[in-house]
Parts: C-alpha cells; sequence; structure tokens
C-alpha cells in the first residue's frame, strides 16, 4: 500500500480532514492562551508521565475514516505510547494522541470538527475536550459519549485519573467574545 503524500507544513497549519486539506484558523491571542494553560495543565498532572505541546501534527489511520494528518490546538502522549514510538516519529507521531484539545474559533466548520472528533476517538484518543470560550464550556467527547461543563465547573475525566481543570480559572482574565 502506498503511503499518503505528506501534507505540506505552512502557517498556519493545513490538515487533512476527510480527504481535502483544510486550513486551520489563524489562531488569535485568546486561542494561544488556552493553548498554552491547557499544555501548563496536562504537564502539571501528568508529572513526567507524558508530553503535552500545541499545534503537534498527528498523522494516523483510523477504522472507516480516510488518513489523517491533523493538528490538535493540544495533544497529550503518555510516556509508555512516545517510548513505543521512538524519538523520530513521536516528532509527528503516525498515531492519534491520547487526548485531544480543540478551542473554538469562529468561521470553523462544524462538520471538520465533527470529522476530526469521531476520527480522534476510532483511532484511539482516549478524550477530545471541545472547549467554547464565547460559551464558558468544555465538552468532553469519548466512546460513551458527551459531558459538558460549563461556569463553575471543573473539568475531569476519567482517562486522566487526578486531572481536575476548573472552567472559571481556565477562562480567567481571557476576551470571552466572539
Amino acid at each position: 500500500m502506498l503511503s499518503p503524500l505528506p501534507v505540506p507544513e505552512t502557517k498556519p497549519a493545513t490538515e487533512l480532514v476527510d480527504g481535502v486539506l483544510v486550513r486551520k484558523m489563524s489562531p488569535k491571542r485568546r486561542h494561544q492562551a488556552l493553548e498554552r494553560r491547557w499544555v501548563e495543565a496536562l504537564e502539571r498532572w501528568a508529572r513526567g508521565r507524558g508530553e503535552a505541546y500545541h499545534e503537534w501534527r498527528h498523522e494516523f489511520r483510523a477504522p472507516g475514516y480516510r488518513f489523517a494528518s491533523l493538528v490538535p490546538d493540544v495533544a497529550y502522549l503518555s510516556r509508555h505510547a512516545l517510548d513505543a514510538l521512538g524519538d523520530a516519529a513521536a516528532e509527528a507521531p503516525p498515531r492519534a494522541p491520547e487526548v485531544v484539545v480543540e478551542i473554538l474559533s469562529s468561521g470553523e466548520p462544524e462538520r471538520v470538527l465533527a470529522w476530526k472528533i469521531a476520527a480522534y476517538l476510532a483511532a484511539g484518543s482516549s478524550v477530545v475536550f471541545v472547549v467554547d470560550p464565547p460559551h464558558r464550556t468544555v465538552v468532553a467527547h469519548d466512546a460513551h459519549g458527551r459531558q459538558r461543563f460549563g461556569p463553575g465547573d471543573t473539568v475531569t475525566h476519567d482517562a486522566l485519573p487526578g486531572f481536575a481543570y476548573p472552567i472559571d480559572a481556565m477562562l480567567e482574565g481571557l476576551y470571552l467574545g466572539e
């Protein structure tokens, strides 16, 4: 079987979604701040048991989906998964992240986000968190469904034992308009 052609590295990044090249939205200040905050929260939780990065390309196949080359806003892989890949393959992992965070941007097509969530989960991601700043919500998607967190709630998930991220702290001091 032939390998898919590499997706060109551009700024902002281009993703291969359902066989179509899609340019990611150019992130604004709030988006970048939330990416940084999520990376820091995941790194604190992991305490060296894995690594989280923003805009980290992952290329993978998922049963029932076309080849995906995606650049999640934040991705996490455990130390076990990273060690199994080795340093070279970990640069652009040929697998889905274990934990994904996508931060909504105005103008991002819902169908693209829905495809990405389904592909991540089909390829083995444990949870996909979708952050909606103007609505002050996070929705955790996993193989069993969805769980919504709002103002005053703390984001938790069984796939991340001991992880707790208060929505109010996550959004503190950020512009939350459209």
